[in-house]
């Protein structure tokens, strides 16, 4: 079996698949945004079984493998590993990954069933190095990220289904570090937010889907500092608070009817939040 490694850019939310990481994201308030999609255009709707080809190779414990689909096309490039696979088909789609324990250096590839290239994966004397590309069954690019020697450093990048930028960030050493940002399917921001060294420093902003600001606000080494303020999608105030170093000082909120409410409700709305 395939399986992502623990450094894959996984901008935080670890150990889900490349394509649901492609098409949803959390935001900074644990809010899911996903990507709309009917499904029509799943290239793996007819639910293929890839089996491995496996040969035996000079050195002790490693294997050569390749995955190929029922006709005999590869879902895989050819890799070594010194974890031997199963020879029980299993659905492609779950096969399309990080081969574990790999050796050696080279480029994994994965395929779709049309054959249209799905990922390039450079590696270094078996530590994954280099640019990783992953693109949509449509052709478009999907992510786009560089690891050095396996650890996370420089620009990451995803794109929605229809070509536009979704997501832009950077590591530096494995941390976070410098500016995010996310826009929706038509290009309109979603948020952005500078990082220093894996924590938000300076002005979030983020935005509605309908172009109305949703939160704006300031942070010191990743907590709240100062004034935050939280709208509806109607561009009505929802709250204007103050922070010291992360803890809620003022606070004062509306509800959806713009009616006042307690100050202790209020609080309550937002102190779970970071």
């Amino acid at each position: 079996m395939l399986k992502m490694n623990k450094y894959l850019l996984s901008v935080s939310l670890a150990l889900i698949s490349l394509h649901t990481l492609a098409e949803g994201y959390m935001n900074e308030n644990m809010v899911i945004f996903s990507s709309s999609s009917d499904g029509s255009n799943n290239p793996w709707q007819a639910n293929p079984k890839c089996t491995p080809v496996i040969q035996k190779t000079s050195t002790t414990q490693t294997w050569s493998v390749q995955y190929n689909y029922p006709d005999g096309s590869p879902l895989t490039s050819r890799f070594s590993t010194t974890a031997k696979p199963s020879m029980k088909a299993a659905e492609c789609e779950h096969l399309v990954h990080f081969p574990d324990n790999i050796q050696s250096s080279g480029t994994f590839e994965s395929f779709y069933p049309d054959g249209k290239l799905r990922s390039r994966i450079p590696y270094t004397d078996g530590i994954y190095n280099g640019k990783l590309t992953f693109w949509f069954a449509s052709g478009l690019k999907e992510q786009e990220s560089t690891l050095h020697n396996g650890v996370s450093d420089g620009e990451y990048r995803i794109w929605h289904p229809n070509g536009q930028l979704a997501l832009s960030m950077s590591y530096k050493d494995d941390t976070q570090h410098g500016m995010k940002q996310r826009w929706y399917e038509d290009s309109q921001p979603w948020t952005y937010v500078r990082f220093e060294n894996g924590q938000m420093q300076g002005e979030l902003k983020q935005w509605f889907r309908n172009g109305q600001m949703e939160r704006q606000g300031e942070y010191r080494k990743g907590q709240r500092h100062g004034t935050y303020k939280a709208w509806y999608d109607d561009g009505t105030p929802q709250a204007v608070l103050n922070y010291q170093t992360g803890k809620i000082i003022s606070a004062q909120c509306w509800n959806e009817m713009n009616k006042p409410v307690s100050t202790k409700q209020c609080i309550d709305w937002f102190k779970d939040e970071e």
